[in-house]
């Protein structure tokens, strides 16, 4: 059996482990000073982020999410949240993320493209692949808050009317409306 490339196993990772990464955030594999000092503590992480922006910005998948937007307060926003998740002295203080993405319709394609441009980027950093799994498996539970498929497309039905249904008078009274009372 060939082996997968290395984005669509970490994907498939995430994936299948997104439910149970909650548990093992808070074993070894956790946040930790030393994690977080791995990723060059904040001045690594604003790099990080900037080159991270850079590959979505580049990716034809994820740039329209992102042309438009506030770039330099997304990035402050990841580097405070990466920071806290990393276990850096930083406290996350924007949207949750179930919010912040809801109305974007964010799917399966485009978390993975994310996946794959963040890990570019770590890779861009130096940061050893332990450091890399053990941050994905610490950002795998918020997944399901960021992946909102876009709801079908809703199409009205034509409008159906019985051709004896609508009576249309054969002249159209002229002269505009009578202010005089009705008779009795």
């Amino acid at each position: 059996m060939p082996a997968l490339p290395r984005r669509a196993a970490l994907s498939l990772a995430i994936a299948l482990l997104g439910p149970l990464a909650g548990p093992l955030v808070g074993c070894a594999s956790g946040p930790s000073a030393d994690l977080y000092q791995t990723f060059g503590g904040q001045p690594g992480l604003v790099a990080l982020v900037d080159d991270f922006m850079d590959g979505m910005m580049r990716d034809p998948d994820l740039r329209p999410y992102f042309v438009n937007a506030n770039r330099p307060h997304i990035k402050a926003e990841l580097a405070a949240q990466f920071c806290a998740i990393l276990g850096g002295p930083c406290e996350y203080k924007g949207m949750d993320m179930k919010m912040a993405h809801a109305r974007y319709g964010i799917g399966d394609h485009e978390f993975n493209a994310l996946v794959q441009d963040l890990q570019d980027a770590m890779d861009l950093h130096h940061i050893p692949y332990r450091a890399q799994n053990r941050f994905l498996a610490m950002l795998a539970p918020y997944r399901d808050d960021v992946v909102h498929p876009a709801p079908p497309s809703r199409v009205r039905p034509l409008l159906t009317i019985a051709p004896d249904a609508v009576v249309v008078p054969e002249t159209v009274p002229t002269g505009g409306p009578q202010n005089k009372p009705p008779p009795r």
